[in-house]
């Protein structure tokens, strides 16, 4: 792993105002004012110029506010172009110079064109990029280990599946040279639809813009209390997924879950206190499922929802869609095709519900009563220890008191307090 200091002091005065500054600004607009909410990146003011500023977003009042972010060099001519514009095309709107605080004595100009001057520390926005450096190569090894070819023996062949997730997500029958009806396919779409909502969440936009974040987002999928039922009952593994995963054998499905966990494991053990300090401790700021929830609730204006609107909510922030398995494959040692009988059409659903869940395992949603809509796990005591029940709920309603979360480490007993 490389140190984040090394990184953080090459890099600066190297980095790129557009391409490195401005998406960290973007994803956490706190960082400039506390209550901006992101509208939109690269806004013209008018469609007979060519100037545009950088950022959109909207105060805590409504109010739109306009930010121009600087990092190496602060021009008084364009302070006085800019503020024409938003004059001219947007008035009563708010303009933000955003300043690296060694360049405040330059800056001091925004006062006379009646422009707001925020400034951060260099530092901070250098550390943070370094941060995201390292959590890229995390999420890119991750990707690597869910997008390779899996191959999977069946009664004497080895068929190769896309990647591992629609090989989980492939069952069959076929009929044998005795006559006999024999199941084929690795028949473990419960472990695919984990895999695939990894994959989900290393993919979208979220990942691109928190790339620090979303690392800490993959432990708690893999460690969070778990249930699945292996039988006629539900069994609830308070260990996580990756509990599950290491009580089995170690076969290459098991490897490539337990790779995954390894990168995850190192990227936190050596970061994880870094992200959560260069975000002031604030898990507000550094939880990436607690920014998203607040912001939903912001734009709600309510604490209640339905099972259904929460879904919705997370399917389309984290973008998820179930991996397509193959209808059917060529069986050539049976000297058949083999018909897929999986089908994927409810699985969106199925994999948003475990980010739910894990919202209720923190105690940021807490399950209501009712007609049962949705079974989910939720904390409960055992003695000392915290556990995992398993609860019918209705609706979820949004526990606004963040000083109240649970951390999914306190459900791993010693090994999660070490």
């Amino acid at each position: 792993m490389t140190d984040i200091g090394d990184i953080r002091s090459q890099q600066c005065y190297q980095l790129d105002e557009v391409r490195d500054v401005h998406p960290i600004f973007r994803a956490n607009p706190f960082l400039i004012e506390d209550g901006l909410k992101m509208v939109q990146g690269e806004k013209y003011l008018s469609k007979d110029e060519l100037k545009h500023i950088d950022l959109m977003f909207r105060d805590k009042t409504g109010t739109t506010t306009y930010v121009e972010v600087k990092w190496s060099d602060v021009s008084e001519d364009q302070m006085d172009e800019y503020q024409r514009l938003v004059k001219l095309h947007s008035p009563g709107s708010r303009l933000i110079w955003v300043v690296p605080s060694d360049l405040a004595s330059k800056a001091s100009a925004t006062s006379k064109y009646e422009i707001e001057l925020k400034l951060f520390e260099r530092d901070k926005i250098t550390t943070i990029k370094a941060l995201q450096i390292e959590a890229d190569k995390c999420l890119r090894t991750i990707r690597s280990l869910l997008s390779g070819v899996f191959k999977v023996t069946m009664h004497g062949e080895a068929i190769a599946f896309e990647n591992p997730i629609v090989a989980c997500y492939f069952e069959g029958q076929a009929t044998t040279d005795k006559g006999a009806r024999k199941k084929l396919g690795r028949k473990q779409q419960s472990v695919g639809r984990q895999l695939d909502l990894i994959r989900s969440i290393t993919t979208g936009h979220l990942a691109e813009l928190h790339k620090e974040k979303t690392i800490q987002l993959i432990l708690e999928i893999l460690v969070a209390p778990y249930s699945y039922k292996p039988g006629k009952f539900w069994r609830i593994m308070n260990g996580g997924f990756i509990e599950l995963i290491k009580e089995r054998q170690d076969r290459p499905l098991e490897k490539i879950v337990t790779s995954i966990w390894n990168a995850v494991n190192e990227y936190i053990s050596s970061n994880g206190a870094k992200v959560k300090a260069i975000y002031d401790n604030d898990i507000r700021k550094y939880d990436l499922l607690t920014m998203l929830l607040l912001h939903f609730y912001g734009e709600r204006d309510k604490v209640v929802f339905t099972i259904d609107e929460l879904i919705k909510f997370i399917t389309d922030e984290f973008e998820i869609r179930a991996s397509i398995p193959p209808k059917r494959i060529r069986h050539s040692v049976l000297n058949q095709w083999i018909e897929n009988i999986v089908s994927v059409d409810d699985y969106p659903n199925d994999i948003a519900k475990r980010l739910l869940e894990i919202m209720t395992l923190k105690r940021m949603l807490l399950a209501k009563m009712g007609t049962v809509d949705m079974w989910i796990l939720t904390p409960a005591r055992k003695g000392e220890e915290l556990v995992a029940q398993r609860q019918p709920c209705q609706m979820l309603s949004l526990n606004r008191d963040v000083t109240l979360y649970l951390t999914i480490e306190q459900y791993r007993g010693k090994e999660g307090r070490r």
